[in-house]
């Protein structure tokens, strides 16, 4: 199975939230290259969420009903 990107976000904690709430519904999630991006931050640029391809229309559908911009920017750093 292939990985795609699901959504991007702007530090760890995010995406952790983000992973979570996924694992929740049955979706497994990896956060791409988390180490590097918890050393060099911002750096960096933004942290993917990755979500097998066969997941990845679900995971956007969940995300984008459970998750909104305003809520995130309540658990950014």
């Amino acid at each position: 199975m292939a990985l795609a990107v699901v959504e991007t976000y702007a530090d760890t904690m995010q995406a952790h939230i983000a992973k979570g709430l996924l694992e929740t519904h049955g979706i497994e999630a990896t956060i791409l290259h988390e180490g590097f991006h918890n050393t060099y931050g911002a750096a960096v640029g933004e942290i993917p969420l990755m979500v097998d391809e066969e997941n990845l229309i679900r995971a956007k559908e969940i995300l984008g009903k459970e998750l909104d911009n305003d809520s995130m920017e309540t658990f950014s750093a």
